[in-house]
């Protein structure tokens, strides 16, 4: 799984410029990109963000952030561009920042939510449920090392 760490998206937020608001909703609701730039004035329901997610998912309504609170005046849809449009800017930002090429796709973004959550405390049914996930097989990735963090593992285990 390639997730971006919490390092690596401070640095694409900070570089992203008029798009940091898309890449931030992406990540604080683990959305896919068509999820994110399918997304209008109609998911925004009394200060929750409604999506039906794609894939087979539930729909989840989650609370906006305060990052994120100027959705609740945009209209129309808020994120108008390609898919293709977001993956040639994630490049681009990525690169601005310093991310490794390997990471740089936006469902990196998606894996961060995931990861980022699983790690700092949420159970495996919490992350499944912010994610919308139907099968719970699908949210056990995020519990999953990257092959960086058991390295360092291995290394604190044998005294390296």
């Amino acid at each position: 799984m390639k997730s971006l760490t919490k390092d690596e998206l401070s640095r694409l937020l900070e570089v992203a410029g008029t798009d940091r608001l898309m890449f931030a909703v992406m990540f604080n609701h683990g959305l896919r990109v068509s999820e994110v730039i399918a997304l209008d004035e109609n998911n925004v329901v009394d200060g929750h963000l409604v999506v039906q997610r794609l894939k087979g998912s539930r729909r989840t309504t989650q609370p906006l952030l305060p990052d994120e609170q100027e959705l609740r005046t945009m209209k129309g849809r808020f994120f108008p561009m390609s898919r293709v449009t977001v993956w040639r800017r994630m490049q681009e930002y990525g690169a601005k920042a310093g991310i490794a090429k390997h990471l740089l796709h936006p469902h990196a973004i998606k894996h961060a939510c995931g990861r980022l959550g699983f790690k700092g405390g949420m159970s495996i049914p919490d992350v499944q449920a912010y994610l919308g996930h139907v099968n719970g097989g699908n949210t056990l990735i995020y519990m999953a090392s990257t092959e960086g963090e058991a390295a360092q593992a291995f290394a604190a285990a044998v005294g390296k």
